[in-house]
């Protein structure tokens, strides 16, 4: 057994103090003692709080400060709402408003007094869910085995996860919430833990001048909101690279805040728990309403993404795609961003879950679409329609042509298929993940500012579908999980996302060369600093 004792460790800002118990870190609150974590010979600093909030409110930052050692051991409350069998695999024992704490996983003591780097690089992690779902401890993004790959490959880094609010709790909107200015709470509590990061990350031995914000599917827009916050002209540099997998300037914060839909959405979670007609303010009426009630509640309002980031005004000036289409964005940063080729097939089961038999005409398709879209002209569905039609090749459609063999294994699994699946899947992956990369790509090239892209094109399972599987796997949207976070075979994602591809050395390989392409993206600003090819030599990622 190793042993748990840790030696003085050269690093400036870390507590030097030697303790039998666990490591310890002095921040400008006070003192905490994390926990030691053999099998990866790590330190943990868990429920780290960094701001702290309320039901409706902004976050506030967290200025209380102690004498005397607080433990860091254990995980610290959650926001609602967790999944329940996310929450249960992490041992998370409390949910609560007050829910805004991070996790820290860093080399151990012993490993940072051999380094050459005095500060490690630090990758901070936003979970995805919709902006509906997750927590900053779940098992779907354990960044141990990525610290570890760290450590053995000389590009030493240390990893953040941290909790912010979702839902109608983290995201409400309508004319009440913007003039009161508590919309994109989320985002703002996001912001606050990078804030906190600054300035504290060096007592735990981080570099606060090498922080890489990195996020999937929501947690990947917002790291595209946060290079766009306040105009893009914020003064603040709280990080200094992104890696944006699966999502970026979609389309979603072209929405305003007050405009008449999220109006009515307000409206009608006013009506359902009994705040419509009070006395008074109603946020005063809805803040008096628990946590949990409030958002589930807010669940039964309109679709699955009726509380969703905003143009507000405030946080978010302007739509995301108009901001980088005017240039509007800070300079000194580099992105690494791309998708996965079938991103499109999640969302089209989602839009397509009420049809009997999928969809099969051109006109339904149309009206779904519409829907997708409310915003779009009728002319310009007709454009997107001809643009993705029925019989197009592949390349560009990530799905071969129609194939019967692969409807019935769809349909085997109780998901739907139809003649148009192909264009449908095409049409939403462009629409709500993949274009905002091109965008992006294209003006900071334009801009000269350093940019790097990847396609995972992997499918870790094929027909027959999975039925015990939340998600088939194929190229879909989060089927790169256990590829990114360098997870072995028989790591566990309990039915979120499929493992790495059995009985195959290729995808092995695979799970090993994409996240030593991320960690020297964290560690050097660029993935090609170590030059790891796969076995079938496949070309760099290219600027």
């Amino acid at each position: 057994m190793k042993s748990l004792h840790y030696f003085l460790a050269l690093v400036p800002g870390l507590q030097l103090i030697t303790c039998d118990a666990g490591p310890l870190a002095t921040t400008r609150n006070g003192i905490y003692l994390g926990r030691h974590l053999p099998e990866f010979d790590q330190d943990l600093f868990l429920g780290v709080p960094f701001a702290r909030s309320r039901v409706l409110r902004n976050p506030e930052p967290l200025i209380e400060t102690w004498s005397g050692v607080r433990s860091a051991e254990w995980n610290g409350p959650v926001c609602y709402p967790p999944d329940e069998l996310a929450a249960k695999v992490v041992n998370v024992t409390a949910v609560s408003e007050d829910c805004l704490n991070l996790n820290i996983v860093r080399p151990s003591r012993e490993i940072l007094t051999k380094v050459k780097d005095k500060l490690l690089p630090v990758a901070v992690w936003l979970y995805g869910g919709g902006f509906y779902d997750g927590f900053g401890a779940d098992f779907n993004s354990n960044f141990s085995y990525v610290v570890q790959a760290s450590v053995d490959q000389g590009m030493p880094i240390m990893a953040v996860t941290l909790n912010y609010r979702v839902g109608v709790l983290g995201f409400p909107g309508g004319k009440e919430a913007t003039a009161a200015r508590i919309t994109n709470l989320g985002l703002k509590d996001q912001r606050q833990a990078l804030r906190w990061i600054q300035g504290n990350i060096a007592a735990f031995g981080g570099d606060p001048e090498r922080v890489t914000l990195w996020g999937q599917s929501a947690g990947a827009a917002s790291v595209a909101y946060q290079m766009l916050a306040y105009g893009g002209k914020s003064a603040e540099r709280l990080f200094h690279r992104g890696i944006l997998v699966s999502s970026s300037v979609g389309p979603a914060s072209s929405y305003r805040s007050d405009d008449d839909r999220q109006v009515g959405n307000y409206r009608s979670l006013l009506n359902k728990t009994g705040c419509l007609g009070v006395d008074g303010d109603s946020l005063d009426c809805l803040r008096k309403i628990s946590a949990a009630d409030l958002y589930e509640t807010g669940n039964k309002v309109g679709g699955l993404y009726t509380w969703y980031p905003s143009t507000d005004g405030d946080f978010l000036t302007k739509p995301a795609v108009l901001q980088v289409l005017a240039g509007e964005f800070p300079r000194h940063l580099k992105l690494l961003a791309g998708s996965n080729s079938e991103e499109g097939f999640a969302f089209s089961q989602a839009l397509t879950a009420t049809t009997q038999n999928g969809v099969q005409t051109e006109e339904q398709l149309r009206t779904i679409l519409g829907h997708a879209m409310p915003l779009a002209r009728p002319e310009t569905i007709d454009l997107v329609l001809r643009a993705y039609p029925i019989n197009g090749p592949s390349p560009p459609y990530a799905w071969p042509s129609p194939d019967e063999r692969f409807c019935t294994a769809l349909e085997a699994a109780g998901m739907k298929c139809g003649a148009q699946y192909r264009r449908i899947g095409a049409i939403m992956g462009d629409y709500g993940l993949i274009y905002g990369r091109r965008i992006l790509a294209q003006k900071f090239a334009e801009y000269g500012m350093p940019f790097y892209s990847y396609r995972f094109d992997t499918w870790p399972t094929s027909v027959p579908v999975v039925l015990d599987s939340r998600k088939p796997g194929f190229a879909g949207h989060s089927s790169e999980y256990a590829y990114f976070f360098r997870y072995p075979r028989e790591y566990s994602l309990y039915g979120n996302n499929p493992p790495v591809a059995a009985n195959s050395s290729a995808h092995l390989e695979l799970s090993h060369q994409i996240p030593a392409k991320l960690i020297a993206f964290v560690y050097a600003g660029d993935p090609n600093a170590i030059n790891r090819k796969s076995r079938d030599e496949c070309a760099e990622l290219q600027a």
